[in-house]
């Protein structure tokens, strides 16, 4: 039997596997089992006291807050009435105007305040949550809250059908909400006194927003969730930069001498001696003394190290570097327009995917159904579907050019060429003919 017959027999047997699932030294302190959705629930919470801490604090963190809020809402993302009407279409503009400035319950905003808000605190707290209050005069007004006034600490089952999970009522079999579970007071109110416990809200009186990452997820997790400890860390190590050149702007000497005589004058106070010295100047030392300077150590790569750091940071959040430190002085026209096209389209996703669908669509069916109440809109077309009317267009803030001019002698190529539809002019011609009586406006009352 010879040697290499036995090798083939007792060699060990060849195994597939994947490295990301290996259990080498190199995943120590990395988890290997567990459920996502568990993770979110339980550290949600004090991710979003963190983030709220770092948008607040932090330069880069309100620097992301406002990038991201300016960039995905801006102005507003507006709606365009899609009946077959272009009188109706008309009309609606002009009443969703007044809603427009009436809608926010405390009058510090228009409705295009409001979203961007909404994604402000999608980005702190990971979600926002406005309710429908009714105003004096009927028109459907929203008030915004605190995100943790969902009260977290409510998770049980009620019965075989319903279940809560973090302030989140269920139908088991439907699994979409049917109400909320709202404290009172947002946290830290000083006149709140005694925290009071939560209400039961219908869902249809609360828009709660946050953009889903799991399947089956209840609560939103803060966007800074990737960049909080990263934050962390770079504040430490600009502090340290910043004390190093503090120290080595100092100038410090020792003398050794015998004696304790300097061949500097100036101020002596105890040991320490205060001189000036003048440029050019040579001094003349005895033998036996001899002057030597502290030289403070150099901080090597430190500032690469801070830049590699917020790079990281800025992918994490979803910005460009230049976007978040507001340095364009490495970036070129093309590398600029990439970086630009990409992130646009991250925008236009959050924009309709969540903005449009978790908010501003419920907003349009609210102001649709006031109209109804107040006999502007037949109940009849309301309830129609081939009408139009329950549907509109929403349109985000225009995009600015790059290159004003190499883009706009795009765009008329692509005319030229039928590449690119017209966009026909809106029509201001009024619905209906201006009735003689005032008619009294029913009172709204939320859903």
């Amino acid at each position: 039997m010879s040697i290499p017959f036995l090798s083939r027999i007792f060699r060990p047997a060849a195994q597939r596997s994947l490295e990301a699932a290996s259990g080498s030294h190199r995943w120590t302190g990395r988890p290997a089992s567990g459920d996502a959705q568990a993770w979110v629930r339980a550290g949600a919470g004090t991710v979003a006291v963190r983030a709220a801490h770092f948008a607040l604090d932090n330069p880069h963190g309100a620097r992301m807050v406002q990038s991201l809020s300016d960039n995905v809402v801006g102005a507003g993302i507006k709606p365009k009435a899609r009946s077959d009407s272009p009188i109706v279409n008309a009309a609606l503009h002009r009443a969703f105007d007044t809603l427009t400035d009436e809608i926010d319950w405390t009058g510090q905003g228009d409705f295009y305040a409001m979203q961007r808000a909404a994604m402000a605190d999608m980005v702190i707290h990971g979600e926002a949550l406005l309710m429908w209050r009714a105003s004096a005069s009927g028109i459907p007004q929203l008030q915004r809250l605190h995100p943790e006034q969902l009260d977290r600490s409510i998770t049980r089952v009620v019965s075989d059908d319903i279940r809560i999970i973090q302030g989140v009522e269920f139908h088991a079999s439907t699994g979409r909400p049917n109400s909320y579970w709202i404290r009172p007071s947002a946290p830290g109110d000083a006149l709140a006194g005694m925290a009071a416990p939560a209400v039961r809200i219908p869902a249809s009186s609360i828009i709660h927003i946050f953009r889903p990452l799991l399947p089956g997820q209840v609560r939103g997790l803060s966007w800074l969730a990737p960049v909080l400890l990263s934050g962390h860390e770079i504040d430490q190590l600009l502090d340290a930069l910043l004390v190093r050149a503090k120290v080595s702007a100092l100038h410090t000497g020792f003398i050794y001498n015998a004696d304790s005589s300097s061949p500097y004058s100036g101020q002596q106070q105890g040991d320490v001696l205060t001189v000036g010295m003048e440029p050019g100047s040579l001094v003349n030392l005895p033998s036996n003394k001899r002057i030597e300077f502290s030289e403070p150590p150099d901080s090597g790569n430190a500032p690469e190290l801070a830049v590699s750091i917020l790079r990281t940071m800025a992918a994490g959040i979803g910005l460009t570097y230049e976007q978040l430190t507001g340095d364009y002085s490495h970036v070129s026209y093309s590398s600029a327009r990439a970086a630009t096209l990409e992130f646009r389209r991250f925008c236009e996703a959050i924009q309709h995917h969540v903005i449009v669908f978790q908010f501003c669509r419920r907003v349009w069916t609210e102001f649709l159904r006031w109209q109804v109440l107040i006999g502007t809109v037949p109940a009849t077309a309301f309830a129609d579907p081939a009408k139009g009317l329950q549907s509109a267009k929403w349109l985000p803030p225009s995009w600015p050019w790059v290159d004003p001019q190499k883009d706009a002698n795009a765009a008329i190529l692509e005319m030229n060429a039928n590449l690119s539809p017209l966009r026909p002019r809106s029509c201001n011609h009024s619905w209906r003919a201006e009735r003689g009586d005032a008619a009294r406006q029913p009172r709204y009352s939320p859903p």
